[in-house]
This record gives structure tokens, C-alpha cells and sequence, in this order.
């Protein structure tokens, strides 16, 4: 009797071509993010009416989709999909040696390595665009691949590009893990509370061992060890961005400006617990983490030599900054106008992608009439810098302050008389590694001093 004959799905991939054309009608929707140069997958699945796990993969362009999604994909926003648009790619239920047994019309065909297990991007942008960053992607290469930690911390302020840099760190390092997980604990609005520790287990469990019982024991301890039990056997890259949100947003029993004591919540010892046993535990996996404050289990636990290692993210510089605006439109603007603008707004790289939409869409392109009207904080730019003043403690936000108030760098021991006495120099110093950590302020050894942007923020945000 003669067997049916199997049917295969049609699956494709986008080509540079097609993958171009919808990136340019996406980029002209409102949800459009000109720095990340990416749309967040929710609005993309509510504009499709796709998953968010689909987009996922149709935008990574690694494993095939029915070519029905890319039709419907492209239909989303008025778009015909053309045969130069879409590649064929491995058929659901063929293998890769059949395929790359295949000719391929001249083409040099290398064995690529084997997929990753539990590999989940979530909500990863888009960083196929990628510019600057050089030295610090080489030195996150190295800590990574050669010097193996088991931890790493990307710190700065909001915008400044450590999402952006922790997944160009993940595309680079990917086939040399077999799992690769990347979760956001941003919440949607800042009244949303982050997702519960034992949410977020089952969740990394899910994805890391999807073939492990799925009966997940229930107490987080039991999680918790399963998970470190997972990263013992399989090598995973995993992504933690904006840990910021599931940190307390202070230091408990701060003094404040008048002297009292400020009585802060306990903090929330599960997550941290996490962090530590990620840290220090022993496996063969390696953990990422971006956040806007320093967590405090990295301020005595790593260092040059250990396995735990932080890395401040710095501004942009001017040439890497001209090159984001060039992608985006012409600018005109003298030498000196275009340094005034990168360094008033500290080579902040988000900021300066809404300054630039702002400067194409009212002024044409024109930085000297945008300098020229002399309002240079807007709604836009303060919402982007009021989620990062909120995580303060009462003693870094003072220190801003009294900085604010200074024309110039102040010196040490002019801070450090301004500043009430019950308040230690320990406490103080400790404020201030933190805000040059964070790049809030620009510190030298003798003398310390804010950015025009943050300096004119302070004045205007902060009671006085």
C-alpha cells in the first residue's frame, strides 16, 4: 500500500531587500524608536495581529516562517510581497544536512553550528545597524569568551545605549552557547509592578530545559535551584535588562536634607538572592545584566580579576553621534554648533535621537535655528530623565542639587561643607561614585560638576 506522501510548509526568510522595505514602512509609524531603529514587538503584533514569538523570528531572519506570515506581514502596511523580497529556507521537517548537501548555484556552503536549545530574544531590538561601541563590545567579547564570568553588569544612565550593547554582545557570542535568553523586567507603565520571582523562574526554566518535567516545583527556593541546575549543565547567555526595576528604589534609613530619617520598605530579598546565586554560584553559563543603579552585591563582589565585572557605559562621541543623525536625515550645522549639542546633552544617544527628530521635523534639518530658540529641555527629553532621577536616594539627589546650583566644578571640600554633618564623608563619597558610575556627573579627581542638560533638569525638577 503506498504511503501518502508527506507535505512540507513552504517557509521563507526575508531577503536584505524585502527585510529593508518593511523596516522603512515600519519606521514611519509612531511607535518607530529612531536609536534602537526598532519598534517594540507589542505595537508590531497588535499592527499584524502576529505574535510576538513569530515577529521575533521573522525579524532575526535565522529560521524560516510560513511564507503566509511574511505575506501577511508585508499586507499590514499596504506592501505586495515580491519574490525579490523573500529567500527560501529549511521546509518544517527537513534537515539541515539535506540542505546543506543542496547546490547552491556557485555559492560557498559552510556548516553553520548546531541551533542553540531554549533560545528566546523576547523583546530584543533590532541592532543589525550597529556604530561605535567598539572598545567596550571587544572588552565584554573578552570578560565573556576568554576570562569566562559568570556575571556582567552594563551601569549608566537611561539612553546611553546599554540595551542597545548588551544585545550586539549577544548576536556576537550566541553560537558560542547552547541557549541564549533575553528578558526585559521594564515595566509596561510605571505603576506596573515587575513580574513575581516565581513567574519569572518558570519562565527561564520553560525556555532553557523545555523538555524537563513540567511540573515546576513550587517554592521558589526549589526553582531557584533548578534553574542553577540547568546552568550547570547547559551553557546559556542570558540577558537581564533594566534590573533597575526589581531593585528598591532606595537605600533604607537615609538621612534626608533636614536631618531625619527617611524609613524606606525592606527590600525585596528574593531577586537579589537571585542575582547572588547567578553570581557566585557554580556553573558554566554567563549573565548580563543592564541597569540605571549599581546593584549592591557589585560593590563587594566585583573586580578586575574576579568573575563578577561591571562596566560603565560612556557617552557617544561627536563623529558617532554625526553618523546616527546622518542615517536619519541631512543636518547643517558649523563644527562649533554640532559640538555645543553633543556635549550639552552628554553624548546621551537616545536623547540625541529625539533632539534630531525634533531638529528634522521643525526645523528642517537646521541646527543653528534649533540652538538659536534656547529651549533645549522638552517634554520628551524630561520623561526619559525623570525615570532615571526617581531611583535616587535622598543623598544623591542632594548632592545634584548643590551641584546644579554651581556655575563651575566644586571641589570636595566645598561639597563637603555644604552638605548636612550628619551625613558621613563615607556616605558622601559612596554618593558620589555612584551618580559618576551612572554618568550623572562629571567627576575628576579633585573637583566635581554636572552636564549642561542635567544641571538646567535639576533647576528646573528640584524643590529647593
Amino acid at each position: 500500500m503506498l504511503q501518502p506522501q508527506r507535505r512540507f510548509r513552504k517557509t521563507a526568510i526575508f531577503t536584505p531587500q524585502g527585510f529593508q522595505q518593511i523596516q522603512t514602512a515600519i519606521s514611519q509609524t509612531d511607535n518607530w524608536n529612531p536609536y534602537t531603529k526598532s519598534c517594540p514587538l507589542e505595537a508590531l503584533s497588535e499592527q499584524t495581529g502576529l505574535s510576538t514569538h513569530t515577529l521575533s523570528k521573522v525579524h532575526a531572519r535565522k529560521a524560516g516562517v510560513d511564507l503566509r506570515t511574511l505575506v501577511r506581514y508585508f499586507s499590514a502596511y499596504d506592501l505586495t510581497l515580491e519574490p525579490s523580497d523573500y529567500q527560501s529556507s529549511i521546509r518544517h521537517g527537513e534537515t539541515t544536512e539535506r540542505l546543506l548537501a543542496a547546490p547552491s548555484h556557485g555559492a560557498q556552503v559552510t556548516k553553520s553550528p548546531p541551533p542553540n536549545n531554549g533560545t528566546s530574544w523576547g523583546l530584543a531590538p533590532d541592532v543589525s545597524v550597529f556604530q561605535g561601541r567598539t572598545a567596550e563590545l571587544a572588552t565584554l567579547q573578552q570578560w565573556v569568551l576568554e576570562d569566562r564570568c559568570h556575571l556582567i553588569a552594563l551601569l549608566g544612565m537611561g539612553g546611553i545605549g546599554k540595551t542597545w550593547l548588551v544585545t550586539k554582545l549577544a548576536e556576537e557570542v550566541q553560537h558560542q552557547f547552547k541557549s541564549i535568553v533575553w528578558r526585559s523586567f521594564r515595566p509596561i507603565a510605571r505603576s506596573h509592578s515587575p513580574i513575581p520571582l516565581s513567574d519569572f523562574l518558570d519562565d527561564l526554566i520553560r525556555h532553557l530545559a523545555p523538555q524537563s518535567n513540567p511540573t515546576i516545583p513550587e517554592p521558589i527556593g526549589a526553582k531557584m535551584q533548578q534553574l542553577m541546575d540547568i546552568l550547570r549543565q547547559i551553557p546559556c547567555f542570558l540577558v537581564l535588562d533594566n534590573v533597575e526595576s526589581i531593585l528598591p528604589a532606595h537605600t533604607p534609613q537615609t538621612p534626608s536634607r533636614n536631618g531625619s530619617t527617611e524609613q524606606h520598605p525592606p527590600d525585596d530579598e528574593t531577586y537579589p538572592e537571585l542575582l547572588q546565586q547567578l553570581a557566585q554560584g557554580r556553573h558554566q553559563s554567563c549573565v548580563v545584566l543592564t541597569s540605571r543603579v549599581e546593584p549592591k552585591l557589585l560593590l563587594s563582589m566585583s573586580g578586575e580579576n574576579l568573575g563578577i565585572r561591571s562596566l560603565p557605559i560612556r557617552r557617544l562621541q561627536l563623529t558617532e553621534i554625526q553618523g546616527m543623525f546622518s542615517a536619519r536625515a541631512s543636518f547643517q550645522g558649523t563644527p562649533a554648533e554640532w559640538n555645543r549639542l553633543v556635549d550639552y546633552y552628554g553624548g546621551n544617544p537616545l536623547i540625541l535621537s529625539i533632539v534630531a527628530a525634533t531638529i528634522q521635523r521643525l526645523f528642517a534639518g537646521n541646527i543653528t535655528e534649533f540652538l538659536r530658540q534656547n529651549t533645549m529641555v522638552f517634554d520628551e527629553i524630561r520623561e526619559v530623565l525623570d525615570r532615571q532621577f526617581e531611583r535616587l536616594s535622598a543623598i544623591e539627589k542632594d548632592v545634584m542639587r548643590l551641584l546644579a546650583l554651581q556655575d563651575t566644578s566644586v571641589s570636595f571640600p566645598d561639597l563637603r561643607s555644604k552638605i548636612l554633618p550628619s551625613i558621613s564623608t563615607i556616605v558622601l563619597l559612596e554618593a558620589l561614585k555612584s551618580l559618576k558610575v551612572l554618568s550623572l556627573i562629571e567627576r575628576t579627581a579633585a573637583d566635581s560638576g554636572l552636564q549642561p542638560l542635567l544641571r538646567d533638569y535639576a533647576k528646573e525638577s528640584f524643590v529647593w
